[in-house]
């Protein structure tokens, strides 16, 4: 059907244009959607990098916390050797104290026992609970080594002496020639019962 208006166009009826035009409201809802995507992308990514700065905040703290932990750690082990060592050293001598004989009165019969021509240069006790002599032996008429030999037999021989210990070794002998000399190093253990 045909409808004809004959007013004039002042007085005319004028359609009413829609609110909103349907193609500008779908782009501008396109834009925002757009716009709502790309802002919700952006605060991704920030969240994802501000978790991972965190993150690495927090790893870099535990590692310095390791650090020193492990720098700690070390001072304990070495202060624990420390300990063991000193331990050691206690019981020698808690091991010496307990000895029913005195070392000066030890020493002075050690001193009567050696023959000319021996020369102690160092005397000390271990923890292998053993008494040390070291020394030098010079002779000129004599080999050497039967001054070493003859030193060992008098200490055994001698009862006083040699009742606080259960054995004698020879440990080292090491022999030079020096101008027409026999020069010999020894190192004898005696062994604590």
């Amino acid at each position: 059907m045909i409808e004809i208006n004959l007013l004039p166009e002042e007085l005319r009826k004028k359609k009413s244009e829609p609110a909103f035009n349907l193609s500008i409201e779908a782009e501008k809802l396109k834009f925002l959607a757009i716009g709502g995507t790309i802002g919700i992308l952006i605060l991704i990514v920030i969240a994802l990098s501000l978790g991972s700065f965190i993150r690495k905040a927090q790893i870099n703290s535990l590692l310095a916390r390791e650090k020193i932990f492990s720098d700690r750690f070390s001072r304990v082990d070495s202060i624990n050797k420390e300990i063991a060592v000193l331990k050691a050293k206690m019981a020698v001598l808690d091991q010496l104290t307990k000895r029913k004989f005195l070392w000066t009165e030890k020493l002075n019969q050690l001193s009567d026992l050696i023959l000319p021509g021996i020369w102690f240069t160092h005397a000390y006790t271990d923890s292998e609970s053993r008494l040390i002599i070291e020394g030098i032996v010079i002779s000129k008429s004599e080999e050497a080594m039967a001054f070493v030999g003859k030193f060992m037999k008098n200490i055994k021989d001698d009862q006083q002496f040699f009742k606080d210990f259960k054995n004698i070794r020879l440990e080292s002998v090491q022999r030079e020639n020096k101008e027409e000399r026999d020069v010999v190093n020894f190192k004898i253990s005696l062994y604590f019962l």
